[in-house]
């Protein structure tokens, strides 16, 4: 126990400038990661709340709830465990309308939208905090690996996790600083093996408990069957090879696709992947590969960014495009890239309100997959500066390489809806 205590006095001096103890709100999800995140405030000396979230009402769906209800429990042993008071609290209705419904719009627009950067924005770093506020609680901690340094002029950085495999400052890039100003990550300087460590060293018996995978509100059911109920009636349609034209079965309904994302072609061998989607003629273009160009692009443009610190970058302005590096994707590396703001010039937003005046066109240095409707999360070295949605992403590696051989992007495609 007295290494435990030595560890997390370790933690609390890096977790920024040293702080007085003081009342602590913890989100408790019922896992490992916020059970430790809770442990280390009580030894800190902290007085700590445990606050549990319920989001979705799976009575109301028709759905199984035992997996919320086991989550609670758990959140609810974790505090007995830690001798902290377990305090419940639901925002379903704020989440349906803030997150879901949302979530379900982008998509029928065609995009796949993120809806954990949603309820981290509108939730558990707005909802949440002013709940936990109203509680008594002067910081509000998450089991989040991110770091925050709160600097002496009144400003908070959010920062990269010590352990990048874990990094979730992706999820994170929308929140704003007011939320930062009173948030607290004390698992950003620690490495996943080493949480689940601490924790069955105090004996939580979230210790072994495996990791939460996929969105929340799905639990075990497929997310296909599960978001087919809210979404419009969908007509199949042709799946065409990108490169030949030639049909090579139906798919189910566009929306029900992403760009990038494994596609099952029947009776034909090799590993086929979602390249694009036309809706005009409602057609769903696959290639074969993983590394396919027609899968890449190094170039897109995204909706004005919610900036962590408040403010806009000093030099986001610059002529020549301000240095950065972006994520498109959690689990992918950001890369090295210049964010410009220039006249806008198109009309590639599917939100309803007026574009703005400004488009804000992302190059980077090397193809990624890009996603419509994702989250693009902007980093400057170890600080995450902010985040956007993807408005639309530029032509692919495949389509470049055929402008620069003399063939019309799509031109191979002519013919398909005949069965090329």
């Amino acid at each position: 126990m007295w290494a435990l205590r030595a560890r997390a006095r370790r933690v609390a001096l890096c977790a920024g400038r040293r702080r007085r103890l003081a009342t602590v709100a913890v989100g408790l999800s019922g896992g490992v990661d916020s059970s430790v995140a809770a442990l280390l405030l009580k030894q800190q000396g902290h007085d700590v709340i445990g606050i549990h979230m319920s989001n979705w009402d799976h009575e109301e769906e028709g759905s199984s709830g035992e997996c919320s209800e086991r989550e609670r429990e758990d959140a609810r042993l974790v505090c007995d465990r830690l001798g902290i008071g377990f305090h419940p609290v639901s925002f379903i209705r704020e989440y349906w309308q803030d997150v879901f419904q949302p979530f379900v719009e982008g998509i029928v627009a065609g995009g796949t939208p993120n809806p954990d950067v949603s309820c981290n924005q509108h939730i558990k770093f707005d909802r949440f905090h002013s709940h936990a506020i109203s509680l008594g609680a002067e910081w509000v901690a998450t089991g989040h690996y991110a770091r925050v340094r709160h600097r002496h002029d009144g400003v908070s950085d959010l920062l990269t996790a010590a352990d990048a495999n874990k990094d979730q400052t992706y999820f994170l890039s929308t929140v704003s600083q007011a939320a930062l100003r009173r948030a607290l990550f004390p698992l950003g300087h620690l490495l996943k093996p080493e949480v689940r460590r601490i924790a069955g060293e105090a004996n939580l018996h979230t210790a072994l408990k495996k990791d939460s995978t996929g969105i929340c509100f799905v639990g075990k059911r497929k997310f296909r069957d599960f978001i087919r109920g809210y979404l419009p009636d969908q007509a199949r349609g042709p799946l065409v090879c990108v490169e030949s034209g030639r049909v090579l079965g139906r798919h189910e309904g566009l929306l029900m696709y992403t760009h990038g994302q494994r596609a099952r072609v029947g009776g034909l061998g090799g590993r086929w992947y979602i390249a694009d989607k036309d809706p005009a003629t409602n057609t769903l273009l696959v290639c074969e590969g993983s590394q396919h160009p027609a899968l890449f692009a190094d170039e897109l443009w995204m909706s004005p960014p919610l900036w962590t610190r408040g403010v806009a970058p000093p030099l986001l302005e610059d002529p020549l495009g301000f240095s950065c590096a972006a994520r498109v994707r959690h689990r992918q590396p950001a890369t090295r890239s210049r964010l410009f703001v220039e006249p806008r010039d198109f009309v590639g937003t599917t939100s309803s309100a007026a574009p703005p005046a400004l488009a804000y066109r992302v190059e980077l240095s090397s193809p990624v997959i890009i996603a419509t409707s994702q989250t693009v999360a902007i980093y400057e070295g170890e600080v995450c500066l902010g985040g956007a949605q993807i408005q639309r992403r530029g032509p692919s590696v495949y389509e470049r390489q055929r402008q620069r051989a003399g063939a019309s992007p799509g031109s191979e495609q002519r013919g398909y809806e005949h069965g090329g």
